[in-house]
Parts: structure tokens; C-alpha cells; sequence
């Protein structure tokens, strides 16, 4: 069974009302070529093998691992390991079959992918790190790559029409790293990416200081991630190479169709980057003056994609993190009248062009319901 806290970091997929089912798969003949967990044990993928030359491919999510020792504790759980992986796993929200749920997708073949590389599928470190006397792999590019070479050579993916690369958290972030890569192994399909609550934001703390900066830097050096980011925006002599590894600084240089999925008031933010310290409302006047500011940063680390050509934004004022693969949120939480999964459906089908929805301040979307 995958363990508690990797379905907490990954925001709990609901099992109540998902039908669709993936099956393991293990990478071990990329073992070989070094794609590996951080234990060093076989990367793999779950799929829903759908008759459907339309095809959905989620990163999953779960944080990250911020130095050696911390990448050292993580690889004795499913988040750095696959050694304890089910054989199932239950999918929901945009990878769900239900066609009242997720009417426009449901007939999609599904691959989750599990996470188990501290950086979102980025580093390539040839050697691997010692702790404690246990060697510690940084290949999530390595497992990237091997996933695409899988799914091309056994799974029929050569033969996709559509493709659509997704991901929720440090699963969204690597869709926003990943998704032109994605692209360039499938000239001939209609590549999009959606990232879902992965727009992390360069901010300060209530401290005003820029502790998830260092934080940022310090894995995109430790896991040798300059080949596992964007290229265009690495190449670049205008960014710094650490700053690729963010959402916000990368952005402007994906050439592929995006649909950014996130909460004004992204719950995981609120506590990590921000370190508001308390539950909104339940804060003092000082950390609710924070929280309402909060906001603005947000807004103004998103104009990039605010005001970006052809892609869309579903931005919502609801306590969030991970909308997309949770049947509730998307389908009932709305901005302007409409929810996640058809406002996603009217820019990605319908090829409306620009489909921004940009939420008013907490707490006036009562579709936010009880996951607020």
C-alpha cells in the first residue's frame, strides 16, 4: 500500500467515487540505465489501458526533498521508493472514467505515473549521493525519459492523436518543466499540458524572507537538474539556471498549449512559502492581513499567464492544493459560472483560445463548499 503520508502530499485521490483502476507497471529494464527511485529500485507507471488513441499522462505529486539527508528519510517511503507500491491504483476527478464526473475525458487512456525522485522528474546526477552508508539516486529525468520510451515501445503510445501532460503539486511544477519535452517525442500528436496547483511562487515569507528561493536553489543544484528543466528557458541569457525550476520563470518560454489549474489561496503555499503559521479564518488580525495580501503576490507572480496568447487559467478563491484529480473540486468548485473541468474543456475541445477565470477574494465562492 502506498503509504499515509504519500496520499497526504498527494492530496488524497477520492476512492469513494473513482471506478477507474490502473495497473503497475515497473521500468526495470531502464534500471539498467540508471532510471531509478532514490533507493535506487525500478521507477514505473500504473495505466488504464482504454482503447483510445487520446491519452492522459499525470505526474503525481508530493512535495520534494530539500537536502541529502532529507532525500535519505524519503527513500524509505513510496515517495523515494517503489519497493512497497500496490499493484492498483484508484483514479479520480480528471482521470476518472465516470462520464458524470469527467464527461469530456472519461474515455482517455489513463497513466499515472508515481513519484519517487525528490525533484520533479529533473535530476541527473551521474553519481549517486552516500548518507548513512546507502547510496541515494537523482535521476527523475532518467525516469522521464525511460517512461516515454515504455509507453512508446509497449503501451501504443506512438500511436496517440492527443496527448495531454498532467500533474498535480511538485507533479504540476513538472508539467509546467516537462511539457515542451513531452511535445518534442510526439511531433505528429496534439500535445497540451494542464498543471494543476504547481505554480509555486518566488515570495517571501511573513518574515519577508526568501526562504523558498534557497529551498529551490539548493535542490536544483544538489539533484543536477539544468538537463531536466525547460531548454529554451535554460538557454537563456536572460534567467538565472535555478530559476527554471519554477513555474513562474519558465512559463514564458513553453511553447506548448497550457492550462494553468490553481487556488488564489493555494493551501500549500499559505503554509510553506508564505509560513502563515494558521488556519484562515482561525488567525490573528496581523496573519489575516498576510493571508488577504497573499493574493496579490499571487496575482502578480501569474500575470505571465494572465496575459499569455492562446492558454487558460481556471484560478479559484477556495482553500486548495490539487483540484484536478479529486471528483468534487472538479466538477463543483466555479469561477464565473463554470468549473474546472468544463472551463479546461471549452479552451482544450472547443478551442475557444484564451480562457481566463480569475476568482474574486476569499471567502465569497460558496461553491468552495466543505473543502474549504
Amino acid at each position: 500500500m502506498r503509504t499515509l503520508l504519500c496520499l497526504f502530499l498527494t492530496f488524497i485521490i477520492s476512492k469513494t467515487q473513482s471506478e477507474r483502476v490502473g495497473n503497475l507497471v515497473l521500468l526495470k529494464d531502464a534500471v539498467k540505465d540508471g532510471a531509478v527511485c532514490l533507493d535506487g529500485s525500478a521507477a514505473g507507471y500504473f495505466i488504464d489501458r482504454t482503447p483510445s488513441k487520446r491519452w492522459i499522462i499525470h505526474l503525481e505529486g508530493g512535495g520534494w526533498c530539500y537536502s541529502e539527508g532529507d532525500c535519505y528519510n524519503r527513500s524509505f517511503i513510496d515517495l523515494g521508493s517503489s519497493k512497497n507500491w500496490q499493484t492498483k491504483f484508484e483514479l479520480a476527478g480528471f482521470l476518472n472514467n465516470d462520464p458524470d464526473v469527467n464527461p469530456n475525458f472519461a474515455n482517455y487512456t489513463v497513466v499515472f505515473v508515481p513519484y519517487c525522485d525528490g525533484a520533479s522528474f529533473s535530476g541527473n546526477r551521474d553519481e549517486p549521493v552516500v548518507v548513512n552508508g546507502r547510496k541515494i539516486y537523482f535521476r527523475g529525468h532518467r525516469i522521464l525519459t525511460a517512461l516515454v520510451d515504455a509507453l512508446i515501445e509497449n503501451e501504443g503510445l506512438k500511436e496517440a492523436e492527443a496527448i495531454i501532460l498532467t500533474g498535480c503539486s511538485a507533479g504540476g511544477l513538472a508539467t509546467f518543466l516537462h511539457l515542451d519535452y513531452v511535445r518534442s517525442r510526439f511531433p505528429y500528436s496534439d500535445v497540451h499540458g494542464l498543471a494543476d496547483a504547481g505554480y509555486f511562487v518566488d515570495a517571501p515569507n511573513v518574515n519577508r524572507d526568501m526562504h523558498a528561493r534557497r529551498q529551490f536553489q539548493y535542490i536544483f543544484h544538489m539533484q543536477n537538474c539544468s538537463e531536466g528543466v525547460n531548454r529554451d528557458c535554460f538557454e537563456s541569457n536572460e534567467i538565472d539556471g535555478w530559476q527554471c525550476f519554477m513555474a513562474q520563470y519558465t512559463y514564458p518560454y513553453i511553447q506548448t498549449p497550457i492550462f494553468v489549474l490553481n487556488s488564489l489561496y493555494d493551501t500549500w503555499q499559505l503554509g510553506n512559502i508564505l509560513q502563515l503559521g494558521c488556519n484562515p479564518p482561525d488567525c490573528n488580525n496581523t496573519r489575516m492581513l498576510e493571508f488577504f495580501a497573499w493574493r496579490t503576490t499571487f496575482l502578480n507572480a501569474l500575470k505571465p499567464v494572465i496575459q499569455w496568447g492562446q492558454n487558460g487559467v481556471f484560478a479559484d478563491a477556495c482553500l486548495q492544493h490539487c483540484q484536478s484529480v479529486n471528483d468534487i473540486p472538479w466538477s463543483r468548485i466555479k469561477v464565473w459560472g463554470q468549473n474546472a473541468h468544463d472551463m479546461f474543456s471549452d479552451w482544450y475541445i472547443n478551442k475557444r483560445g484564451t480562457r481566463t477565470g480569475i476568482d474574486g477574494v476569499y471567502p465569497n465562492n460558496p461553491t468552495c463548499g466543505d473543502n474549504d
